[in-house]
């Protein structure tokens, strides 16, 4: 084993502490992204459960490998070049609805979640419901729309921290501000990051009609403002007072395109991949927007998604 690289023994040790294959080497991330863009990760893990997701971050930071963990893919662009040491796909989705709130295991779909808690007359996540992120991303970003997000319901949180121990976080705690946490952009290179594990939203009582017609109204608005296709979601956050995609638009940019990429010709927030772009064809568009905003309107735009990998 002392010949081995950090790498290998994190291999070696993950096949021995969970089931047979549950590691893969080189994996393309492609699929596992909303983009549909990513090169390989070194290791690739699933995680079905806490305790797996749990043994793999902990085995990570033990071994000194860098651990990313990755849920829906949304918010995110994965470099051609790859992610390298582990990352976890978090597949522990497990949901439950204690009195006044709903608790999920953060690889849970946020949007499901909603649509669940509306089912049963919870209100306070209608907005979510056309949201392809997980609970554990919502909570890190503080994911919103149409006038609600996660810091408007949430009670607490499961972390598991950079230095190893688990705590429940209650909400302010997270220092929420507008697509912020304290534990967006943790800076490469800083070690291990902290992970959320699970939350839990404080919702109320209320009428289920009421709510349904609240979300097929935000769904139809939705169908008209938003694009269809793959893409991560919100590209920019949108700077105090104005809008990214007024910005973007207004610079001549709205349905420009970079290979196999393009700024939506229906909301210039947005970048699809139109079926063959890779991940230098979408940064290419993200540059242009940001040089071409900053040129024009002297705004800086600030990435509301994350690059993740080589760039």
């Amino acid at each position: 084993m002392a010949s081995l690289t950090s790498l290998e023994r994190l291999a070696v040790a993950l096949e021995a502490a969970l089931e047979a294959g549950a590691v893969q080497a080189d994996q393309p991330l492609a699929r596992h992204t909303t983009l549909r863009v990513g090169g390989p990760a070194d290791l690739l893990v699933e995680a079905t459960t806490l305790s797996t997701l749990e043994q793999a971050v902990r085995l990570a930071a033990r071994l000194g490998v860098s651990c990313r963990v990755l849920g829906s893919g949304a918010n995110v662009l994965v470099s051609d070049a790859g992610v390298r040491g582990l990352v976890v796909l978090n597949r522990a989705r497990s949901v439950s609805f204690p009195a006044g709130g709903v608790r999920a295991e953060s690889g849970a779909t946020l949007a499901r979640v909603a649509r669940r808690c509306v089912s049963l007359g919870l209100a306070g996540l209608e907005w979510a419901v056309g949201i392809p992120g997980t609970v554990g991303g919502a909570v890190v970003g503080n994911a919103g729309a149409w006038g609600g997000d996660v810091a408007s319901s949430l009670l607490s949180a499961t972390v598991l921290n950079a230095g190893g121990t688990v705590a429940e976080w209650p909400a302010a705690r997270f220092g929420y501000d507008y697509r912020k946490s304290a534990l967006k952009y943790q800076p490469p290179g800083a070690g291990p990051r902290s992970v959320v594990m699970a939350a839990s939203f404080l919702l109320k009582q209320a009428d289920r009609t009421a709510l349904e017609a609240r979300v097929a109204d935000i769904q139809a608005r939705r169908r008209v403002t938003q694009p269809t296709g793959a893409s991560c979601g919100s590209v920019f956050r949108n700077p105090p007072g104005d809008y990214a995609g007024r910005l973007i638009e207004a610079a001549g940019l709205k349905g420009y395109r970079s290979g196999g990429a393009q700024i939506s010709p229906v909301h210039a927030n947005f970048i699809i991949n139109r079926g063959r772009a890779s991940a230098a064809d979408i940064k290419a568009l993200i540059d242009r927007a940001s040089q071409e905003v900053q040129s024009r309107f002297g705004v800086r735009l600030e990435l509301e998604i994350e690059l993740m990998g080589d760039w």
